[in-house]
């Protein structure tokens, strides 16, 4: 099969020591989301982030079945995650938000990853008794974090903000399910069934625990307003393009077909570049609709309901936050990595390692033999 314009080679040693041999690797020029860059850090993010990970392997330790597991996903920093996304919420509340999306991390991992004997020997089954403050009938690490983490948010929510909390939770492990299914089954997935069970599964619960985090209670305005409920929306509609744009090369040697990259390369005859542009203008629309909504908030705000006002603020933090994240994060860009800064970039997707070129060293489309799909 002949070389399609998006994939590069790179010299790689001959495990012999003759000649190098050149293995093709896709590559693609990063778009540039620069609206909500650099994100904002806490003074002491470095501190908390030691806490939350200690924290997390112990509340995690009996979910892994190896010691090597749980580093790998320590190295995924998730908690950093939260310290960014969550960066304007409360100092003695961000450590609970950093244990709750941890653990929602480490759930989708084993959706993605484990096999269905793994899943009912964690007790995944039994998660929605515990959000509901029934006894589960198993006992495992992920029930014990779940009733931990319940017990210490209840005092801190007010009711509403707690059950609309609770419900996202429902619909985070119903849309893992559903994923899982729809993986195996890429001919059944499109575009809207995409983007419904990836906003249940990425987004939705974010939004009430942001309010946990800011200790203010948006129940009347979620209610009132539609603009608000859009804002959420198009936030979580952010995380998924941008997201999807790191995690392809993950995906991409893994064989998870659920990445809208993948879609859009499924509908234009396999032109990465033309797919990631696709995604990146998706993820420009949001953030004009974004700008446009949270303009209108305010002014009709007129510098009343400071919860509220802070609430739109978070929103601009985390979307900022979920991109710079994206670039650190050894859980797309592959273990060891180390982000050189480069935004304006090649992008080279390598089976370990993603690679950051500036674009005077871009590689030069090959004209040899294309490697298979989801291979190296």
């Amino acid at each position: 099969m002949k070389m399609t314009p998006g994939h590069a080679s790179l010299p790689h040693p001959a495990s012999d020591g003759g000649t190098p041999r050149l293995p093709q690797y896709p590559f693609f020029q990063m778009p540039v989301f620069a609206r909500f860059t650099p994100a904002r850090r806490r003074p002491d993010i470095e501190a908390l982030e030691q806490r939350c990970v200690a924290r997390l392997s112990g509340l995690l330790r009996d979910a892994f079945d190896r010691q090597e597991e749980l580093a790998t996903f320590l190295e995924h920093r998730t908690s950093l995650w939260s310290l960014l996304t969550y960066a304007s919420a409360r100092a003695d509340r961000i450590e609970l938000l950093c244990a709750w999306i941890d653990v929602l991390f480490s759930i989708d991992d084993v959706f993605a990853q484990a096999p269905p004997a793994r899943i009912r020997q964690l007790g995944i089954h039994e998660l929605p008794a515990v959000i509901d403050g029934r006894s589960p009938a198993a006992d495992t690490a992920f029930t014990q974090a779940f009733r931990q983490l319940r017990d210490q948010t209840l005092p801190l929510a007010p009711e509403r903000v707690w059950q609309r909390y609770a419900r996202t939770l429902h619909e985070f492990l119903h849309a893992c399910h559903a994923e899982r299914g729809l993986v195996q089954n890429l001919a059944a997935l499109d575009l809207p069934t995409y983007e419904k069970y990836r906003n249940s599964s990425i987004g939705e619960c974010c939004f009430p625990l942001l309010e946990v985090g800011l200790g203010i209670d948006l129940s009347d305005r979620l209610q009132e307003l539609s603009e608000l409920r859009r804002l959420n929306m198009l936030v979580a509609r952010h995380w998924i393009g941008v997201n999807d744009v790191f995690s392809y090369r993950k995906e991409l040697y893994g064989g998870d077909t659920m990445n809208e990259i993948q879609l859009a390369l499924a509908e234009n005859g396999g032109d990465l570049q033309a797919a990631v542009d696709r995604v990146a203008a998706t993820v420009h629309r949001v953030e004009t609709e974004f700008d446009h909504l949270t303009t209108k908030l305010r002014a009709g705000l007129t510098g009343r309901d400071s919860g509220f006002l802070a609430y739109l603020d978070a929103l601009e933090a985390m979307i900022a936050g979920n991109l710079e994240w994206s670039y650190l994060t050894a859980r797309y860009n592959g273990r060891g990595h180390s982000w050189n800064g480069l935004t304006n970039t090649t992008v080279i997707l390598t089976p370990s390692r993603t690679l950051y070129l500036p674009h005077e060293h871009a590689p030069v489309p090959d004209t040899g033999d294309a490697p298979t799909p989801g291979q190296p």
